[in-house]
């Protein structure tokens, strides 16, 4: 199994909704796009966000809209937060049982990254980071997610 994870945005939808509708900014929704074509190919795949609110969540988890972000703490902040909401355990467990590949900011990379390391996680990332760190720009991580994933399945890109 295919794991892909990517970070909440301050964008939402005003009523409780699934996790990948929820989130209305276009890294979420390119990602999500990715995975739905990954899907189409065969290619078992599922999506997961890190919510700032809460933790590590499922796609097909109804959530409730808020307003909270990362962005703005400092690393121990972060990595204190991802302990108390579960986030690092979550991580683990999924990073134990599929290959991950990790689409974040920054902030978020930074709740994750003990586990990310240790497990050897994709990174797919503009900043420097361990595990099998694949830089890439802002804006076109969701193509060189999508050219990662097909080439591991062995389908073509045509």
């Amino acid at each position: 199994m295919i794991s892909v994870v990517t970070n909440c945005t301050a964008e939402k939808l005003p009523t409780p909704s699934l996790a990948r509708e929820l989130y209305r900014g276009p890294s979420v929704r390119r990602v999500a796009k990715v995975v739905d074509e990954a899907r189409a190919a065969g290619i078992p795949v599922a999506l997961y966000i890190i919510s700032a609110r809460y933790g590590l969540v499922e796609e097909h988890q109804v959530l409730e809209p808020y307003d909270e972000t990362l962005s703005g703490r400092n690393d121990a902040e972060i990595k204190k937060w991802a302990r108390e909401v579960g986030l690092l355990d979550a991580f683990k467990r999924l990073a134990e049982t599929s290959t991950v590949f990790l689409v974040v900011s920054r902030p978020y990379f930074k709740a994750v990254e003990e586990v990310a390391c240790q497990y050897d996680v994709y990174v797919l990332a503009p900043y420097r980071a361990c595990g099998r760190w694949v830089k890439t720009g802002n804006f076109n991580r969701h193509i060189i997610l999508r050219n990662l994933l097909l080439s591991l399945s062995g389908i073509s890109k045509g």
